[in-house]
């Protein structure tokens, strides 16, 4: 998730203008996120959060060939995976998760979080926050590998390198998905998660909170997660509220 947000200073001033250098929009997506974001062999991008992308850019005006995507959030016009919490100018949230765990199917040593203790654990610095808080400094210099992105811990996990991956639902469901049977979810969820879409100003949010708005109410954000999000389709079947209500309700 993107903590920190730089949008870049066109979007202050203008919403449909073309900030983009060709005049289309730049939307800044997250590396190494499976069922969120996953890059394509032609360069293309696929996964939950470019349906969401994909279709906030259309509401607003946008062609498909003038959307591009940039892994530098300080080069986008919008940008997906932004807590709302944390940003000035952030719509949605578009979808609200939890970080949680991921074993292989035939550990039954792991079943919550107490329970990762003394195990080898792979995660990002975000992630694995928490457990840092839980389990003390010396946990994380014996049994924490740090990883850049969630994708580089599923080969660890599945070549015993590692005993668990902490990372939000939707990513580990992705890395699922990439080794079918082998992994499993374990345990509840550890922290609550909230994905949203930093804009450049308050106008541009609006926006886009509208934007989602109607993927809401016309189905296509129902379709994207039984696309994308694989075994937690059933588990998001309800979009979340808008931290802005539209106007009049």
């Amino acid at each position: 998730m993107w903590r920190a947000v730089a949008l870049v200073s066109c979007l202050a001033t203008a919403v449909l203008a073309g900030c983009g250098a060709d005049g289309g929009v730049v939307i800044g997506v997250r590396p190494g996120q499976p069922g969120l974001v996953t890059r394509l062999p032609d360069g293309d991008f696929t996964g939950f959060d470019i349906a969401v992308a994909q279709y906030v850019a259309r509401d607003l005006g946008y062609r498909d060939d003038e959307i591009s995507y940039t892994l530098d959030p300080s080069q986008a016009d919008l940008v997906v995976g932004a807590d709302p919490a944390h940003g000035r100018y952030v719509a949605g949230p578009y979808l609200v998760t939890s970080t949680e765990i991921l074993v292989r199917a035939g550990d039954l040593t792991i079943g919550r979080v107490r329970d990762l203790t003394r195990k080898r654990v792979c995660a990002t610095q975000e992630s694995s926050a928490r457990l840092v808080s839980r389990f003390g400094q010396r946990w994380k210099g014996t049994f924490l590998a740090l990883a850049n992105v969630p994708a580089a811990c599923a080969p660890l996990l599945a070549d015993g390198r590692t005993d668990a991956i902490v990372a939000d639902a939707p990513v580990l469901a992705g890395i699922e998905a990439q080794y079918p049977g082998r992994f499993r979810f374990a345990g509840k969820p550890i922290t609550t998660v909230r994905y949203g879409i930093g804009a450049g100003s308050a106008g541009l949010r609006d926006r886009v909170d509208e934007a989602l708005r109607h993927m809401f109410d016309d189905g296509t954000w129902k379709q994207a997660v039984i696309d994308n999000l694989g075994v937690l389709a059933t588990r998001y079947t309800v979009p979340p509220p808008l931290t802005r209500p539209a106007p009049g309700r």
